[in-house]
Order: structure tokens, then sequence, then C-alpha cells
């Protein structure tokens, strides 16, 4: 089973890879984002470890 940060980097290794990012603003603005996604999750786990994601991801799901 694959985590959501593995599928967030597989995504971006896609978009990348088949230069779908390139060809319409609303592409590249979302890929962007992704990337800042993936970035600031990537920080706050390699800074505090896997059970803050989880964490987090269990508060979202309450709300």
């Amino acid at each position: 089973d694959l985590s959501e940060m593995e599928l967030k980097k597989i995504l971006i290794e896609k978009m990348e890879g088949n230069k779908s990012i390139q060809q319409l603003d609303e592409q590249r603005n979302l890929y962007k984002a992704l990337v800042e996604v993936y970035d600031a999750d990537k920080a706050i786990l390699d800074t505090y470890g896997e059970s803050t994601i989880l964490k987090r991801r269990r508060e979202d799901d309450d709300q």
C-alpha cells in the first residue's frame, strides 16, 4: 500500500515525464501546487517524523 507521499512523488514524476505541465497554465499551476504540498509534507516528515503526518491526516478526517 503506497503512502500519500509516495503517490504525490509518482504523480510529480509522471507529470514531468510526459511534459503535460507545459501545455496549459492551469496544468502548470496545478503542478506547482502539487510540488509545493509535497515539499511541505516532506519537510514536516523530515523534521518531525511519520507520526506527525499521520496525526495531521486523522485531524483532517475529523473535520
